[in-house]
């Protein structure tokens, strides 16, 4: 009987060995069966944010873009306001007698119909020192006039550069806005500056109406505009002690302290953007150059929605990693069972191979999309480049292949005589190549080139020497009637450049008309002014009412694709206003276009002040 303890002894601890094993096996599974979850969740988390935020910056970079092109046109189209009160006499008289109350009053008037046209917050004229003489809101509360503005940057950067460009808050109006100078020379000599003012504000209320916010950052990088106003006026970082005082001497903010935002950036991608932390809230930072890289157009994309759909993504990513699991472990307990066990893991394998083609499809997409971003991105940059040179070039390099053509037949037919006479316009045409290259500026620069008295007829005979193909070609009958000894203030390239456009554009008009006719009028215009018109009409079909209105910008054309780029009646008129004239374009009755190009005649005395 005293065996019988020790053999139960020794049958037990074999079974407690066993159970201790268990244990030990199933608290390893359930701890890498937790791991697993974890990981698996935390992956499908940070790849889909990872996405996510991949998307959105690209998404904002096109946003971007668009909001850039519009700040940078909205700009631009004030540039040419103040250089146009140098062609007014009144002004110059305001300058020489700058203590005349009637000659103040009489120039005031004057810059209000200006701006009532042009739009602009203001304008206003300056003497040297800086006292302003008038302006357009002289009668409104906060006029400038009678102010000294001489501490304002873009007061002596037209002194010392002829040009200056300044944003900042009004002293006396307390309103923001761009401020476009200009320095108004007579003789050679600075006279005066002519200063206009642009406002911004429906930029800022436009984007308070979109989901994402937006910024606009000067060259000290303080938002000068924001969605939001309590950031208006902060700097991105604590400005230095150099630029407190410059900021005290030209006073671009008003009273405003500058306090700065007081961002964290937590991480900053190779494309520009960043992440960042803003009043507690993570955001996506983009941003891009415009005003020639002197401001940032900076957008701010929140990132919670993309955050919560990567929780929503990593949830699933461990729901599914525990439905794998569990599924692994009824096959596991049913081993027996060899038929649902293959079934189950067939099911299985399907559903993970179906996985990982959408996965693949997804991915493939993705990058699809990536690559038309960027192949978008380089097209849209390589038309900026060669769509101007492509307009400006094709007509002249269309006549020098014909001047070519035909002095190939008169060497082989023997007409030397004529022969020469082609390689002559040949020569002629080369050295026009080369003014029109030395010209492509003149969309994006003011032209330095003096104007001078060039002759409307031979400026026309040049033209029409450049499209006589087309003309012969389609058979259009082409008058013209051009008053003799006619000669107007211009450049004369650029004024070949002008006609040879409009001629050209009513060459296209009259295609497809069942009559083809173009006239060519030149006249002495005598009026207040003494200027020059030319009339270019066609037989062909009337220009829409909406085109009709916006023909003058650009991109914008009624021809097919690849025909037309929609430029050249944009530069056209670029080139009329730098010579101090104009050009319209209206429908006539019952069919047919005309352009009139509006020029100030040589030797006047209103076109002496302008020059």
């Amino acid at each position: 009987m005293t065996d019988l303890p020790s053999l139960v002894n020794i049958k037990g601890r074999p079974e407690i060995s066993s159970v201790a094993s268990g244990s030990t096996r199933w608290l390893v599974r359930g701890a890498t069966a937790v791991a697993l979850v974890v990981a698996a969740s935390w992956l499908g988390y940070a790849v889909a944010f990872q996405r996510g935020l991949d998307h959105l910056r690209a998404a904002a970079q096109q946003r971007l873009a668009v909001e850039a092109a519009r700040l940078d046109g909205h700009l631009s189209r004030f540039e040419y306001l103040p250089s146009l009160l140098e062609t007014s006499p009144s002004v110059f008289q305001l300058l020489g007698a700058p203590v005349d109350s009637a000659l103040r009053q009489a120039v005031s008037q004057y810059l209000k119909s200006i701006n009532l046209l042009a739009g602009a917050d203001n304008l206003y004229v300056l003497g040297v020192s800086g006292d302003t003489l008038s302006a357009a809101d002289f009668e409104q509360p906060g006029t400038p006039v009678g102010q000294n503005l001489s501490y304002r940057p873009y007061v002596s950067e037209a002194l010392s550069k002829g040009r200056g460009a300044f944003f900042g808050v009004g002293i006396t109006s307390a309103r923001a806005g761009y401020y476009l100078s200009y320095a108004l020379k007579e003789g050679g000599e600075t006279r005066g500056i002519a200063t206009v003012k642009v406002n911004l504000d429906s930029f800022e209320r436009a984007w308070r109406d979109i989901d994402s916010d937006i910024l606009l950052l000067d060259e000290r990088r303080v938002a000068i505009l924001s969605s939001r106003d309590a950031w208006r006026f902060r700097p991105m970082q604590p400005l230095s002690l150099q630029m407190h005082d410059e900021i005290s001497r030209s006073k671009p903010y008003g009273n405003h302290e500058l306090t700065p935002l007081g961002w964290t950036f937590a991480a900053q991608f190779s494309d520009g953007s960043a992440r960042v932390t803003a009043e507690n809230r993570a955001y996506t930072l983009s941003e891009r150059p415009i005003n020639h890289g002197l401001w940032k157009l900076v957008l701010l994309d929140d990132e919670a929605p993309i955050r919560q759909t990567a929780l929503i993504i990593g949830a699933m990513s461990g729901l599914a990693s525990i439905v794998a699991l569990l599924a692994a472990g009824l096959v596991e307990q049913r081993r027996r069972a060899i038929k649902q066990r293959l079934a189950n893991q067939a099911a299985l394998q399907a559903a993970n191979d179906m996985l990982e083609i959408r996965v693949q499809e997804r991915t493939a997409e993705l990058r699809a999309a990536q690559d038309d971003l960027v192949h978008a991105g380089k097209l849209a940059a390589l038309g900026q480049m060669s769509a101007g040179i492509v307009h400006e070039l094709n007509q002249p390099l269309a006549a020098l292949q014909t001047a070519a053509d035909n002095a190939v037949l008169l060497v082989d037919r023997g007409s030397i005589g004529d022969a020469r006479g082609n390689l002559t316009r040949i020569g002629e045409l080369v050295r026009r190549l080369g003014r029109l290259t030395s010209q492509l500026r003149v969309f994006a620069y003011k032209s330095s080139s003096p104007l001078d008295a060039v002759a409307v007829e031979h400026a026309m005979a040049e033209s029409l020497k450049i499209l006589a193909a087309r003309v012969k070609e389609t058979g259009v009958d082409l008058v013209t009637d051009i008053d003799a000894n006619l000669s107007v203030v211009a450049d004369q390239t650029r004024l070949e450049q002008l006609l040879c456009n409009i001629v050209a554009n009513a060459l296209d008009a009259v295609e497809g008309a069942d009559r083809k006719s173009i006239l060519i009028r030149a006249t002495r215009e005598e009026a207040q002014t003494a200027r020059c018109r030319i009339v270019i009409s066609n037989s062909g079909p009337a220009i829409a009412s909406d085109v009709l209105q916006r023909m003058f910008e650009p991109f914008v054309t009624t021809k097919p694709a690849g025909k037309g780029l929609g430029l050249g009646l944009m530069l056209s008129n670029h080139i009329a206003r730098s010579f101090g004239g104009e050009l319209r374009a209206r429908n006539l009755m019952p069919s047919g276009a005309e352009f009139v190009v509006i020029l100030p005649l040589a030797g006047t005395s209103e076109t002496s002040h302008g020059r």
